[in-house]
């Protein structure tokens, strides 16, 4: 009931939990069904930047944040048809790589789309949900 009152701290939460499992799904893949290898790290970080977005912006609509959360993936993968050298090696660095990708996939989009549609979910749970719930 705490992380309820601290909405901020709830998301902090949400994105720490979001981060590993995403990771994990490339770094594990082994260890994941095909789909959840394909698919699943990209609609992670979908919802990892929907929390990240809802963290910043705890007052607004929803399905506002949903929105602006969409709309930087799709910018950021849009970004991926850019190549010239000094970003092409900016992605081979760590965290860049992850963060901005390597390709273009119109899938991605998709993925993206369920991804912030989980956040706006869970969201919803935990906001209004579980209030609800517990009373």
């Amino acid at each position: 009931m705490v992380l309820l009152k601290n909405k901020r701290v709830l998301y902090i939460v949400l994105i720490a939990i979001t981060i590993p499992l995403g990771l994990a799904t490339r770094f594990y893949a082994d260890y994941f069904p095909t789909i959840i290898r394909q698919y699943g790290g990209d609609t992670l970080y979908a919802t990892c930047i929907f929390f990240g977005i809802r963290f910043l912006f705890i007052s607004k609509k929803l399905i506002s944040v949903g929105c602006i959360s969409y709309l930087i993936c799709i910018v950021i993968e849009c970004l991926q048809l850019y190549q010239a050298p000094w970003m092409v090696r900016l992605r081979h660095t760590p965290p860049f790589g992850i963060l901005l990708g390597y390709g273009f996939l119109w899938s991605d989009w998709l993925c993206y789309a369920a991804g912030v549609l989980l956040g706006i979910a869970v969201a919803f749970f935990f906001e209004k949900g579980l209030v609800k719930f517990l009373k």
